[in-house]
């Protein structure tokens, strides 16, 4: 039982170690993403998302009074 710890824990050690490197990786790039995200959605974006929401209200509204 000892000889099969012994001979598992480098093998536990290595996937410790690749895993805290991914862990960081990970983080690394939700960084980057979020700055990219945080760029792509500026504030004239907004605007943008108000329009179209008013332009689908209307359709909605429009289509409800049809069929309705």
């Amino acid at each position: 039982m000892n000889e099969e710890i012994d001979r598992q824990n480098p093998l536990i050690d290595e996937i410790d170690t690749k895993v805290d490197k991914e862990t960081s990786d990970i983080k690394r790039t939700n960084v980057r993403l979020k700055k990219t995200v945080t760029q792509i959605r500026s504030s004239q974006n907004f605007c943008i998302d108000i329009i179209l929401l008013y332009v689908i209200m209307g359709i909605a509204s429009y289509l409800y009074s049809v069929l309705h």
